[in-house]
This record gives C-alpha cells, structure tokens and sequence, in this order.
C-alpha cells in the first residue's frame, strides 16, 4: 500500500513538471509568434513604401516620356516640373519648372531639390541627360519616396534611356521611286513609301550602301551593301518598319511650327510680299528681309530685291514660320526649324557653328529649291521635308559644280539635283541624336533602350 502512494506521488510530481514544461515551451512559441507577425508586418509595411516609392519613380520617367512624345527636345527648352535644380556651363542656376537656354550639356550642383508630390503621399525628382554621339538617346533618372522622407532605405530610383524615331532618322525618305547610280554612296536609312494612290515605291541603288535600304516595293540593283547594311523588300519590311510612314502625318509639322512662331518664335507673315530671306548669322541672330520678284521672274530663277535687314535672335523655341516662300541660307548657331507655307528656296551656303549643338530644319509645304543663282559650288546642312513636293534644283542643266549635301530629306515627290556636275550627299549622324525642334516624329515609333532600377542616392 505504501509502495502504491509513493508511485502516485511520483506521477504526480513528473505530471506537474510536464505542465510547467508545455507552459514554457507554449510561451516561448507565443513570444515566437508575436514577433514573427510583428517583424513581418514590419517586412509588409516596408514593402508597401518602396512598391509604392517605385510607382512614384515610374510617375516621373512616364511624365517626362510624356513630354519627349510632344516635343522631342524638350530637355532642351525647359527644365521639367519635377526635375532638379541644372547648372549651365557658365555656371547659370536655373530651377524646375524654367524655360532653359543653356545648351546641351548641364550639371545638377544641388542634388535631388524639386521633388514633385503625387495624390498619394509620394513624390519623385527627375535628373535628365541629353543625347550625346555615344548614346543617342535622352537618359531620364527618377527617383521615388514618400513625401520628405530622407530614409533613402525607402528610396527607388529607376534608369531610363529613351529615343524617339524621327523623319531625319533617314537620309532619304520619299513617296516616290528613289535611284542612285553607280557612282553614288548612301551613309544614312533609305526609304521609299507608299504614295497616296496606294503605289508602292522602289529603290534602285547600283553604287554603296552602308545604312539599310527600305521599300514598300522592291530594291533594284543591287547596291552593294557595307557595315552590315541590310536591304528590305515588300516581303520583309513589316518585321522592321510595323506600318508605312504616311506623309499626311507630317502635315501637322508646319502647323505646329506656327503655333510656336506666334508664341515665343519668329512669325512672317504679309501678302504684298513674294519671300522672306533668312539669313542665319554665327553670333546666334538671324537677318530677316522681306522680298519681291525681280523683274517678275521666280525668286528660284533670278535672286530677288530684298528690303532692309532686321535682326533677331534665333528664337528659344526653335520656331520660325513664313507665310510666303523663305529663301535660307548662312552660319546656323542654335537649335532651330525654318518653316515655309510654301516653297524653301536655298540661296547659299548652310553650315553650322558648332557640330553636335546646333542643328537647322527645314520645312516645306510644297518643293524644296536649290536657287539658280547660288554659288557654283554649294555646301548645304540641315534636315530637310518637302512636304507635297519635289526635293531638287531649280534647273537640270549641269551649271554647277559641286554640291555637298549633309542631312536628311523627305520628299513626297523625290528630287534631283542635276543643275551640280558633282553631287556628294551625306547622312548627319548628329540627327541621330539631336533632331530639328518640331520636326515630325514617326508615330508610334520610340524604342526604350534600357530601363534598370539603380541604388538611390541623395546626390
């Protein structure tokens, strides 16, 4: 009986050890657990913020795409609401939300200092890099937080390198059949379209070709082909170029450069008169006389009797419209679009002062001339669109000696230049990367070439 109790008591000991035991080993899962859960809502919450910091990021780079889509220069006409505080050159300040005149290349001294709030408690700062000959595409650098926070723990940052395809992507681009001998070389794209009767063109090219040759019809030759230039065809041009460039699309070009003439630009504008001369200047002006016919004949045959000269400053915007025919020619210093509501005549020589900064289109709503009256030898840069006419010299009797053209051409009825002995046409690789200011944009047509998330910085 004695040995009975004892073993009771034994069991009652080890089942109140057993009990303590579990009471520990359940308190120490509870503790476990509660911080467990606790950590991750810490986890949770945190990211909530850097989703929600990245969402803001993306807000920036898709505003300033947003603003590259209507004018593809923009970086070089403003600084953006959202963007940081630039530093030109020669040391100008000049913050979010400015108009900005400084070149092509700037620096951000004060670090991320504009960040522009979103509805959701979020902001972003945008620092932008222009184009380059290395890069050929604008860099857009957005980083996302919540409002005022300086815990870059809760940063994002996203990389983007964004370019737009332009009508100056190509040397030649045409509505219309397009031939090169075999004495010609092409440098830049070639492209021969649909005309609006539904015609698909051609391009006959029997000399050399170092840039791809595109037609909606066929590629007669053959040219022979070099740095990996490629030929597409009817059956193979839809795996590069998604839908035919439709001339019409660039019609609203002249008048989005009028717009911008009468706003901050140079506007022309006076029936009594048969042509504005242009006449661009180094120190970055431009000479503006108002003509008339000489003697009745075509400003194109006979140069025309030109009034007194006013002088201007190429226009921030980029913008310079005339009613009547513009006769253009001179030391391009800026960044700037001539456009004409009917012919551009080009009565000298067109260069520029600085290679890669500055740049000149030309747009016509009917032919772009060469003038009979121009120099013997003829050396002509800009990017140019005839927008329902013909590319060409004024005559085709060989009286000329040499022309040097350097840039791009659209033309709706092709062109020739047979007035010149010697004909040397060049592709502006500049235009890869530093397009006229309004100068039409293919629609649809951008390419994101890079887009990374970064470590966030402060600076």
């Amino acid at each position: 009986m004695r040995t009975r109790l004892a073993e009771l008591r034994e069991e009652q000991g080890f089942a109140l050890a057993l009990v303590v035991m579990l009471g520990v080993v359940l308190a120490t899962f509870s503790l476990t657990l509660i911080d467990a859960v606790s950590s991750e809502s810490h986890r949770s919450a945190d990211a909530i913020t850097r989703d929600a910091s990245y969402q803001a990021a993306e807000a920036g780079t898709d505003d300033y795409i947003a603003k590259l889509l209507s004018d593809h220069i923009y970086y070089s006409h403003e600084v953006h609401p959202g963007e940081a505080t630039r530093r030109a050159l020669d040391g100008t300040l000049v913050g979010h939300g400015a108009v900005w005149s400084g070149g092509l290349t700037w620096t951000y001294p004060n670090g991320k200092d504009a960040w522009r709030q979103l509805s959701n408690g979020y902001e972003y700062d945008i620092e932008v890099t222009a184009p380059t000959s290395s890069t050929q595409a604008v860099q857009i650098v957005s980083t996302g937080r919540p409002v005022g926070s300086t815990n870059t723990a809760d940063w994002r940052e996203i990389q983007t390198l964004f370019r737009q395809s332009s009508v100056s992507d190509f040397q030649m681009l045409a509505d219309a059949d397009i031939s090169y001998g075999a004495t010609a070389s092409t440098y830049g794209k070639i492209y021969a379209g649909i005309d609006s009767h539904g015609v698909a063109h051609s391009v006959t090219h029997t000399g050399a070709a170092y840039a791809d040759i595109y037609a909606e019809g066929h590629v007669y030759g053959p040219p022979a082909l070099h740095n990996g230039a490629k030929t597409y065809d009817t059956s193979t041009i839809r795996s590069i170029i998604k839908t035919p460039v439709n001339f019409n699309d660039f019609l609203a070009s002249l008048v989005d450069i009028q717009r911008a003439s009468q706003v901050g630009g140079i506007y022309l504008s006076n029936a009594a008169v048969d042509a504005w001369k242009l006449t661009f200047q180094s120190n970055g002006t431009v000479q503006v006389q108002s003509c008339t016919k000489s003697a009745g004949k075509d400003i194109a045959l006979a140069a025309p009797i030109c009034g007194p000269i006013t002088t201007d400053p190429v226009p921030g915007n980029g913008a310079i419209y005339a009613a009547q025919s513009a006769i253009v020619s001179g030391v391009v210093n800026g960044r700037v679009t001539v456009a004409s509501n009917n012919v551009v005549v080009i009565s000298n020589n067109i260069t520029y002062l600085q290679s890669g900064d500055d740049v000149l289109g030309l747009v016509s709503a009917n032919d772009m001339i060469v003038a009979q009256w121009a120099p013997t030898n003829l050396n002509w840069r800009s990017a140019t669109i005839a927008q329902s006419g013909a590319w060409h010299s004024y005559s085709s009797d060989g009286s000329h000696g040499t022309l040097t053209f350097t840039g791009s051409t659209s033309t709706y009825l092709g062109g020739q230049m047979s007035m010149f002995q010697t004909r040397v046409y060049q592709y502006d690789d500049t235009l890869l990367y530093l397009q006229p200011p309004w100068f039409p944009t293919i629609d649809g047509a951008y390419t994101i070439l890079l887009s990374r998330e970064l470590p966030p910085t402060a600076s």
